[in-house]
């Protein structure tokens, strides 16, 4: 028998939190996936990203890909290391994309933890994009189509990706396919394309924040997201956190799944990168 699929959306640095969610489903229990976005709103000074992904990518029976706040870790990192910000950063009243990185929630001590272990650098710039499941569903980080600027199928989107982080630069021109929101959420047709275009048969994804309880559903099932405000830390008050039910749950079975209900509403951490 197949195990249960666990999924797990945006971290954001919650590293605790995700310990304790994780310790309800054994891991030789069920299989998880990660979403992305293990980086950016934890607790200051705390490297709580990159220990959320060494946990990870310790897990057995688990699988990960990248997350808009993820690759732009990766940015800051090769712009402390060779100096080159983007020249829309600079643009603005910026001076540079580590000023924009830590005013978002960045953490320099989660930048320290990544140099100093090139096993954990390593294993973030291999990371695919999009994942295909043995049931047809697609796993990408942000509701959004932009994927398909990288390649036609699952396999070429994460060749490319994979390509470009490895060269200057490449970090930052692979994030913005990964930031674009609520793409499919009044366009079932655009959805209808997507799905076709990629072979599946459902979305899986997080980035963009919702209200609820559990992970939300439209689209009679074939869209859900998993990002509902996991970190304790985002708001500089403490405030906002979801519960972690909304975050981190088992994924419904294809067949005779039956869809939660999306709140009505947006977050006001929708305009954050």
């Amino acid at each position: 028998m197949p195990r249960p699929l666990l999924v797990v959306g945006d971290v954001q640095g919650d590293a605790e939190r995700l310990a304790g969610a994780l310790a309800a489903y054994p891991e030789d229990e069920v299989d998880t996936v990660f979403l992305g976005d293990f980086f950016q709103g934890g607790p200051p000074g705390a490297a709580g990203g990159a220990a959320a992904a060494r946990i990870a990518r310790e897990r057995r029976n688990s699988r990960s890909i990248l997350g808009n706040h993820d690759l732009l870790l990766l940015c800051v990192l090769e712009e402390v290391r060779l100096g080159n910000t983007p020249e829309v950063v600079l643009a603005g009243d910026r001076r540079s994309l580590a000023e924009v990185w830590l005013w978002r929630r960045g953490d320099w001590a989660d930048l320290r933890a990544v140099a100093d272990d090139p096993a954990l650098e390593r294993w973030l710039r291999e990371l695919p994009l999009m994942l295909l499941l043995e049931d047809g569903t697609l796993v990408q980080h942000s509701d959004d189509d932009a994927y398909v600027r990288l390649g036609d199928d699952v396999d070429s989107v994460n060749a490319r990706a994979r390509e470009a982080l490895t060269s200057p630069g490449g970090a930052w021109k692979v994030f913005w396919h990964t930031v674009g929101r609520r793409a499919f959420d009044d366009d079932t047709e655009r959805l209808e394309r997507h799905l076709a275009r990629f072979g599946a048969r459902r979305v899986i994804h997080g980035h963009t924040p919702h209200r609820g309880d559990r992970p939300s559903a439209r689209h009679e099932g074939r869209l859900w997201g998993f990002d509902g405000c996991f970190s304790r830390y985002w708001n500089r008050d403490g405030s906002g956190a979801g519960p972690v039910g909304a975050t981190v749950a088992l994924l419904p079975a294809l067949d005779g799944a039956a869809p939660a209900e999306r709140p009505a509403g947006r977050d006001p951490r929708e305009s954050a990168t």
